[in-house]
């Protein structure tokens, strides 16, 4: 009998364990689509840290030590209309920043950014016939962006973020929804920062009798920005 009682009591102290590393410190999701090619693939596995922006208050919805998303973080974050579903996409504008996009390209507080295609198979391109990778630059921060060869010139706003919000878009520009089409994001409905990618499957490439996806190896453990 003592023997069952000091199972069960490792067992109720695991999953409380568990759900207290879920709910409070780091949070594990799976990308089911495109929309953050280059930086993040269908398949990949990433964890979220939930300290990025303050450390939540167990019990209650109030955060202690609130800190705000930096623009290039990549968020996780849940949209009002569908509480359910858990989103990422990338910081790209900040409250009281001006955001416009011309022919495809942001314009933020009246500088364009800057774009730089890369010419390098990094082996990111889904498909290198119908896209182009451009490395988008402000200021100090930069990060890689997905564009279709053959794009629709689309442009949006300008609009000014409002206070504790933010403009959020995925890297795969032509092929996302985000603030374009849903307004921006409370900081309120933010969960947390993605940090790592801890496996990546490919369900394109399998074996096995076409049974069995590949593992994507570079990107098993690789930090994301």
């Amino acid at each position: 009998m003592t023997r069952w009682r000091e199972y069960l009591t490792t067992l109720v102290i695991a999953v409380f364990f568990a759900l207290f590393v879920r709910s409070y410190l780091i949070t594990a999701y799976k990308v089911p689509t495109g929309s953050m090619q280059p930086t993040l693939k269908p398949g990949d596995f990433i964890f979220s840290s939930r300290l990025s922006y303050g450390i939540q208050l167990p019990f209650t919805d109030r955060k202690w030590d609130v800190t705000s998303p930096e623009r290039g973080d990549l968020i996780v974050f849940n949209y009002s209309n569908q509480p359910g579903i858990s989103y990422v996409k990338r910081v790209i504008g900040l409250p009281g920043d001006k955001i416009q996009i011309k022919d495809g390209r942001i314009v933020l507080n009246d500088e364009a950014l800057h774009y730089e295609k890369v010419t390098v198979d990094t082996g990111d391109n889904p498909n290198s016939d119908m896209f182009e990778i451009f490395q988008e630059k402000f200021q100090d921060s930069s990060w890689k962006v997905i564009f279709q060869k053959q794009r629709e010139n689309k442009d949006f706003g300008p609009i000014v973020v409002p206070p504790d919000e933010v403009f959020i878009l995925g890297d795969n520009r032509d092929a996302s929804d985000d603030s374009r089409y849903w307004g921006t994001v409370p900081t309120s409905q933010i969960v947390g920062k993605v940090v790592l990618i801890w496996l990546s499957l490919d369900w394109q490439e399998k074996w096995g009798g076409d049974r069995y996806p590949t593992v994507r190896w570079k990107r098993v453990f690789s930090t994301v920005h």
